[in-house]
């Protein structure tokens, strides 16, 4: 499909693909490890839901687990480009923007 016939929410560099998937992550220089879940995902970043909050400009490694053997995790260095509160979830939904993805 032609980027022009895309409706104007896909018209993007990426189609974002829906998932619900538990993720893991720390930030970059950090040593405690987070859980949380990828609601989407796309070529060039992700929306998590976590309970940590975090704040923009955030640099996290984060590993969506494999669903079988024949696959590898995916493990990615993201940046937080933007944090929305859930307050009746008590829980954040963070934007990221990959930078990295690693071996």
């Amino acid at each position: 499909m032609a980027l022009s016939e895309r409706s104007y929410e896909e018209k993007r560099g990426f189609i974002r693909m829906k998932v619900d998937t538990m993720v893991t992550f720390t930030k970059l220089n950090g040593k405690e490890r987070y859980e949380g879940r990828c609601r989407n995902l796309s070529g060039a970043g992700m929306l998590l839901e976590t309970e940590k909050k975090l704040m923009m400009g955030d640099r996290l490694k984060v590993t969506i687990p494999s669903e079988g053997p024949d696959f590898t995790p995916l493990d990615a260095v993201v940046e937080v480009v933007r944090v929305t509160p859930l307050p009746n979830l008590h829980f954040f939904r963070l934007g990221v923007v990959i930078k990295q993805i690693c071996d």
